[in-house]
């Protein structure tokens, strides 16, 4: 073998061993990424559909969602649509409060856009456990579904969300809310397609307070 092509060989060889190492620094950093990223329990609550003009026995009839499941149906709705916009390292888990006996002791205040939630009153014990047992970092409590009619200037359904964001210590990190409009009461499928973006808003705020 020449000077010059063992010269080459070598330069090949160092140019390759560039390359690997940073595959493995970039795979390496890409992994730890991942790791750094923070988990997210939903929890949509019982009974938090609200209304200014709607009944349950109306929206029943309109929707086709049994009473005691409209609650539920909405919750499941947006948490699903929350979960399928969210990319990258983050993640969102969804529960039920039926599945939670200290969720019973949330209590939510005020309506609409205005509305909160408040867990002085839940076990700290009974919150950290729940949040350990989902590998969760956060809470994420959607307040309310507020059903708001308006006859005039149009006629508008406005579909308004509420929620807040507690931390592992139970501290409030965030409270918000978005909305979607409507000509009339949807039915689930519906309803999954209409609160798609708005959903996707509640997601990238989520992901921004907890950066």
């Amino acid at each position: 073998m020449t000077r010059q092509m063992k010269n080459l060989f070598l330069c090949k060889l160092m140019l390759l061993t560039t390359l690997s190492c940073v595959f493995v620094i970039a795979s390496h950093a890409k992994g730890n990424e991942n790791l750094s990223g923070k988990h997210v329990l939903m929890l949509g609550l019982n009974d938090n559909v609200r209304s200014n003009y709607f009944p349950l026995v109306m929206i029943t009839e309109a929707t086709g969602i049994k009473e005691d499941m409209i609650d539920k149906e909405y919750n499941s709705i947006i948490m699903e649509n929350i979960i399928a916009s969210s990319n990258g390292s983050h993640k969102f888990i969804s529960a039920c409060a039926s599945a939670h006996k200290w969720a019973r002791m949330i209590t939510v205040n005020g309506e609409g856009d205005n509305s909160y939630s408040d867990l002085s009153q839940v076990s700290a014990d009974e919150y950290r456990d729940a949040l350990e047992m989902a590998n969760a970092d956060y809470l994420l409590v959607m307040n309310q579904h507020y059903l708001k009619w308006q006859e005039k200037p149009m006629r508008t359904l406005f579909h308004i969300v509420s929620y807040t964001l507690f931390d592992k210590d139970q501290n409030e990190i965030y409270r918000g809310s978005g909305y979607f409009t409507s000509m009339n009461l949807e039915r689930p499928d519906r309803l999954r397609r209409t609160s798609g973006r708005t959903s996707s808003r509640i997601a990238s705020t989520v992901i921004n307070q907890i950066k």
